[in-house]
């Protein structure tokens, strides 16, 4: 299966959400010059809806597009070439973005298995890019 046929260009579902949510940082100097010379794919799977959000930094440009998280196979870092996986409910993701999870508790979480994790190291940028969001 090729990657073309697997990533949907426009944010739909929970990448819609993601978008909304991120989208604003293509504008945000602080986040260009942070991740000038970064390039890395994360998939941020909501296990309990329809769509993965696939985040392309592209040497300080964000680039969300949405993967059909069904059949489980599209999600598979040999078909999308993503550099850090999550997985967890949606209610998980915006309780952490909106600070009503901690770090803490959501390293709990990954150690009962509510959350996957793939990458960790991969993923650290995501906490760059959040503490950015929070400062904007």
């Amino acid at each position: 299966m090729k990657i073309s046929d697997i990533i949907i260009d426009k944010p739909i579902g929970f990448a819609g959400l993601i978008n909304n949510v991120m989208g604003s940082l293509n504008d945000n100097a602080k986040f260009q010059e942070t991740f000038r010379k970064t390039q890395c794919k994360f998939l941020l799977n909501a296990s309990n809806l329809n769509y993965a959000a696939l985040i392309t930094i592209d040497r300080g440009n964000l680039i969300i597009q949405s993967v059909p998280n069904k059949p489980k196979s599209n999600l598979n870092k040999k078909n999308i070439k993503w550099d850090g996986f999550i997985s967890m409910d949606s209610q998980t993701f915006l309780a952490f973005a909106m600070k009503r999870l901690s770090l803490i508790k959501l390293a709990l979480k990954w150690i009962s298995g509510d959350v996957k994790l793939k990458g960790l190291f991969k993923v650290l940028p995501l906490l760059k890019i959040f503490h950015i969001l929070t400062e904007y």
